[in-house]
């Protein structure tokens, strides 16, 4: 029982990162946003989540390993998401020890994180000559669907993905009260 407990959160976040992978694939995105490019960042939101409302320091670490595994499997260059990942993760702990810690600021900051991810690629693959886009084409085509179908995803998951992490992290309060 208690290797199950241990599990979870990676089990949750491979979830989330295999949701994403497969997302282009079960939603026809093409019927809802012609001629503009949709990414998920469902990977991202449940690594946010994790910052904070469960562990800031398991948030990054968690960040580095999935991030890595990001760029191994989706990427060419492995450096891109192993960088962002942890670093957008700790920016969201910061965050979050300043501002209140309620969903409609949490619903914000995550949506931030996600653009700032989504600029970091922008910029890295820009400056490197991978991407040939103009900052204007990018906004209107990548940035603004993409913040919509992930502000659609948090809105529909928020409430029963905060309450599975809270419950989760209770219970791991109460296994090291119980140890000491």
């Amino acid at each position: 029982m208690e290797i199950i407990k241990k599990a979870i959160l990676p089990l949750l976040l491979l979830f989330a990162f295999v949701l994403e992978s497969m997302f282009s694939t079960i939603v026809p995105t093409g019927l809802f946003w012609k001629h503009t490019i949709v990414a998920p960042h469902f990977l991202m939101i449940v690594l946010c989540f994790i910052t904070i409302y469960f562990n800031s320091v398991q948030g990054v670490y968690y960040g580095l390993l999935f991030g890595f595994l990001f760029d191994i499997v989706h990427t060419e260059l492995v450096g891109v998401y192993i960088f962002a990942y942890p670093i957008l993760a700790y920016l969201v702990y910061q965050a979050m020890r300043i501002l209140q810690v309620n969903l409609f600021i949490v619903f914000f900051i995550v949506l931030a994180s996600i653009a700032a991810l989504e600029y970091y690629v922008y910029g890295f693959l820009t400056l490197i000559g991978r991407v040939h886009m103009s900052a204007h084409i990018f906004f209107t085509d990548r940035l603004l669907p993409t913040l919509l179908l992930n502000g659609i995803f948090l809105l529909l998951f928020c409430f029963p993905l905060k309450r599975y992490i809270l419950r989760l992290s209770d219970a791991m309060e109460e296994k090291e009260k119980r140890i000491f």
